[in-house]
């Protein structure tokens, strides 16, 4: 068991931009077209929805769809957090609702810094790819809280910024959220703090952490 863990998404909070809807939007427009609306308003469910995205696309064009990514920038301040965590033997977790070889591709040599990457994958032995998910959930392709469910520890920090996320913060301890994240915890009434890059999350877990290890001492 570990004290405290960080799970992190991966789709525009690990990244700049979200590279997974670029690849999805570039290599399968008309099943975006069809089937992104429904995802979006919750008619259709996020399982279902990327299923019929990502299976609609030729096997060929796999190579195509993970260099299409390459020139997306990572956000500042992420292996420095990630070492000062393993300095503190904290575990860096990331579990993306995206795909596991754009994740891995972009991530380079810093996926040997972290304790582990969770994201579906894809078969491309046949005409077309085929979604192969090691934590499927009834409505989403990668259950986040199953993957944290897979970890014992007593507190737990998740960094997110999009509707795949909203499960994974709920789970968590502590929240650091944007976008579309913030939007939902803030309806929810739920606590969390905004964030725009890694260094700004360090600073501000350095000065709970030591805070409470102050009030400890007293």
């Amino acid at each position: 068991m570990t004290q405290r863990i960080v799970f992190c998404d991966f789709d525009g909070t690990i990244t700049e931009r979200d590279g997974f809807v670029s690849v999805c939007r570039t290599f399968a427009p008309e099943a975006v077209e069809r089937y992104l609306p429904g995802v979006m308003d919750g008619t259709v469910s996020l399982r279902e929805g990327l299923t019929h995205i990502l299976e609609s696309i030729e096997s060929a064009r796999y190579p195509e769809m993970l260099t299409h990514c390459d020139d997306v920038p990572i956000r500042p301040g992420l292996e420095a957090l990630i070492d000062w965590l393993a300095q503190r033997d904290i575990p860096f977790v990331v579990i993306s609702g995206g795909l596991k070889g754009l994740v891995m591709r972009k991530l380079g040599s810093l996926a040997d810094k972290v304790a582990g990457v969770y994201a579906p994958d894809l078969e491309t032995e046949g005409p077309f790819l085929k979604v192969n998910s090691q934590y499927p959930g009834d409505r989403e392709l990668l259950a986040k809280v199953d993957v944290m469910g897979a970890y014992t520890f007593h507190e737990s920090v998740a960094i997110g910024d999009g509707i795949t996320d909203y499960n994974m913060a709920q789970a968590a301890t502590r929240v650091f959220a944007r976008r579309q994240l913030a939007g939902h915890m803030e309806a929810k009434g739920l606590p969390f703090y905004p964030w725009e890059d890694f260094h700004g999350i360090r600073t501000v877990l350095e000065n709970l952490w030591d805070s409470e290890k102050a009030e400890d001492r007293k």
